[in-house]
């Protein structure tokens, strides 16, 4: 198995290959769909390029929608609280109102 790491606004990961940038293309696009507000696009993300790669399976994943179930103020977008990446893992905490 080869391992590409593919220009930032590229979805296409040749087969064969490992994405090395996933979780922190993943990490990007759940961030954007935070900030709009736009939960349907989180539930989507199951189904997005790299997916496998950052979250292998679901439980490292659904705890964002528990937190966004538990928040006082759904509308309000939450506030980034660690935003980092550590040996090629997307770390990302966040606080709810």
């Amino acid at each position: 198995m080869s391992r590409a790491a593919l220009p930032p606004n590229s979805d296409a990961v040749p087969a064969g290959t490992v994405d090395l940038l996933a979780p922190e293309r993943l990490d990007a696009r759940a961030a954007e769909s935070l900030a709009r507000g736009a939960v349907d696009a989180l539930a989507d993300q199951q189904r997005a390029p790299g997916m496998p790669q950052a979250h292998p399976t679901v439980e490292h994943y659904t705890p964002l929608f528990v937190a966004l179930g538990a928040a006082t103020d759904p509308g309000a977008a939450p506030r980034t609280v660690i935003d980092d990446v550590q040996m090629g893992r997307a770390k990302r905490s966040l606080e709810f109102a």
